[in-house]
């Protein structure tokens, strides 16, 4: 921990209830709490005075969340289409989290595949437009929007964020990431429903949660785009269950050995970033590993939060790790390595070069930091992984 940058070793201890050490000058400070409000991790470690105008704007933009949620639920539901929520409110109540100290940019509406033309004309009937110039997932269409004036001032945490929509017809990516997950209709077909403030809201079956919360953190980390508050959130999810073996029995009876894997690695990194307790399942699923996997926990697990400022590519060892084939870790390296697509522009040249700019930068630094920090453990991981 002591090799993270200030801000981001800072947050760590902060969220698993310490404090700094060393303790922050004030330009530290300054850079913690921005990297907390940009993550939106702030509200889960900021005492009340720190954190009481931000409670307040988050419990508006909550109230403006459930009225979004209960105006589509119920068009939907008109239309005869069916959907789970997911990630969102029923995250809270899977991790234990206070609801008013967790932050939600959006609602996340899962339908099948054939629904979701008919599920995306229903909310553009409804006022909904489609935001943006592309998708900006490969798991879901072009979020949906209601007509806006707002700009973005520098608050994380404004409630006047517009409501999006992201309609998913997918949980996971195997054309990108080469690694196979089970495909959707096994998760479909043991949906159910989630009491929340009292109302009831259709998702996915208890251990399936567990399981897409695993892979949601799991599929940012491996994109070099890692989110501390999702992990945070698995961490006390695992925290929540640690006891629990019927849910354990469940979980190992329901997913092959392959996907019980899968999500022992983001199980892993939960426990490597906030010391989670596990439960003798989990930890018996992480000793399984694959040596190489084990071999980058050892010597890189902190290095996505480190990306969060320091550009690193170090993620690639690990995915590559994972990865059963030469031809997936050759695609899969050659793409993360050496970037070929250019990013998505918003229609505006000069912002567009600069954000170009940047992009090329991060790669330039992260590209060099990662081969000239590789120890010999790394070396050893990637050898591993390799024909």
């Amino acid at each position: 921990m002591n090799n993270l940058p200030s801000p981001v070793r800072a947050l760590l201890q902060l969220l698993r209830g310490l404090p700094p050490n060393p303790p922050l000058t004030k330009d530290d400070q300054r850079a913690l709490l921005e990297l907390s409000d940009r993550t939106h991790c702030t509200l889960y470690w900021a005492d009340h005075k720190i954190a009481c105008p931000t409670l307040e704007r988050n419990a508006e933009r909550r109230r403006r969340l459930w009225t979004t949620y209960e105006e589509a639920a119920s068009v939907l539901a008109a239309r005869g289409i069916d959907f789970v929520l997911l990630k969102g409110f029923t995250h809270e109540v899977d991790s234990g989290i206070d609801p008013v100290r967790r932050y939600q940019s959006d609602l996340d509406l899962l339908c099948l595949p054939e629904d979701l033309a008919r599920a995306r004309n229903a909310l553009i009937e409804t006022g909904y437009g489609e935001h943006g110039p592309a998708e900006l997932s490969d798991h879901h269409a072009r979020p949906l929007v209601k007509p806006f004036t707002w700009r973005w001032r520098g608050d994380y945490f404004d409630p006047g964020l517009p409501v999006s929509i992201e309609l998913h017809y997918a949980l996971w990516n195997f054309g990108r990431d080469r690694i196979p997950v089970p495909p959707l209709r096994e998760f479909w077909g043991r949906r159910t429903t989630l009491s929340v403030q009292g109302g009831s809201v259709p998702c996915l079956a208890e251990t399936d949660r567990l399981a897409f919360a695993a892979v949601h953190v799991l599929r940012h980390i491996l994109r070099n785009n890692a989110s501390p508050s999702h992990t945070f959130e698995l961490a006390c999810a695992l925290n929540l269950r640690n006891r629990d073996a019927a849910f354990w029995r469940t979980w190992t009876q329901t997913y092959e050995p392959s996907f019980r894997a899968l999500q022992a690695v983001a199980f892993q990194f939960a426990y490597a970033w906030f010391g989670c307790r596990l439960s003798d399942v989990v930890e018996r699923e992480c000793r399984a590993l694959p040596e190489s996997a084990r071999a980058w926990f050892q010597t890189h697990a902190l290095a996505p939060l480190a990306n969060l400022i320091e550009p690193n590519k170090d993620i690639v060892w690990l995915h590559m790790a994972l990865l059963p084939t030469f031809a997936a870790r050759f695609a899969v390296g050659a793409r993360k390595l050496i970037p070929v697509h250019l990013p998505r522009g918003n229609g505006d040249s000069s912002s567009y070069a600069a954000h170009l700019l940047r992009r090329s930068r991060y790669h330039a630094v992260a590209l060099a930091r990662t081969f000239l920090r590789r120890t010999p453990a790394a070396s050893s991981t990637a050898s591993q992984t390799s024909d």
